[in-house]
């Protein structure tokens, strides 16, 4: 009798380890991989009109997926998000700003030139990693007039660069969701600033 219930017990032991073991690989699983980007500095830096521009400098190396997906005419897109908050300790913060600005990289097989499309406005390259590196350092993205902010007052900024999967064609979306390489994000990067 004895004997049966210790091997009633070790056998729900043993269930409940392969259940928790099989939940943690889960987990483990179902976090995408994130190829690193990193964020090397954002500034924000007041303009001649009393506005203030973002500039920033990512780093990332341009997985192979993605690679062969520009050069073969699927354009990619990155995503640059950009949030402006007042602290108050009253409340929650304000929310004063939030902006995005999307850099869509392409290839034109018949002129063989990368193209980088920042809303309206083309860009054109002839390697691959020159159109990265220019997608990847943000500069003079105008955010704020100059009546948004307060002149001495601290506020909270938050930037972030991420690869744009909801803008790809509907079988890289797949890819994206189970292959590495295509999970592109820097996380947020906060920094404090006071207009003078």
């Amino acid at each position: 009798m004895q004997t049966l219930q210790n091997s009633t017990l070790t056998r729900r032991w043993q269930r409940v380890c392969l259940v928790w073991i099989w939940v943690c690989a889960s987990l483990l699983m179902s976090v995408p991989a994130h190829a690193a980007i990193s964020t090397q500095y954002a500034t924000l830096t007041r303009q001649s009109d009393g506005g203030y521009a973002v500039n920033a400098d990512f780093r990332f190396s341009m997985p192979q997926q993605l690679q062969e997906a520009i050069n073969h005419g699927t354009p990619i897109t990155f995503t640059v998000e950009f949030e402006l908050a007042r602290p108050r300790w009253y409340w929650t913060n304000e929310d004063v700003v939030s902006a995005r600005r999307d850099y869509r990289i392409s290839y034109n097989s018949l002129t063989q030139q990368y193209r980088v499309a920042v809303g309206a406005d083309q860009y054109r390259f002839s390697t691959l990693s020159e159109c990265v590196l220019f997608a990847s350092r943000p500069s003079q993205w105008r955010v704020l007039s100059s009546n948004q902010m307060n002149t001495g007052e601290q506020y909270n900024a938050s930037i972030r660069m991420s690869l744009n999967t909801a803008r790809l064609p509907r079988t890289y979306q797949l890819n994206s969701l189970t292959q590495q390489g295509w999970g592109l994000d820097s996380g947020w990067y906060r920094f404090n600033f006071t207009p003078r």
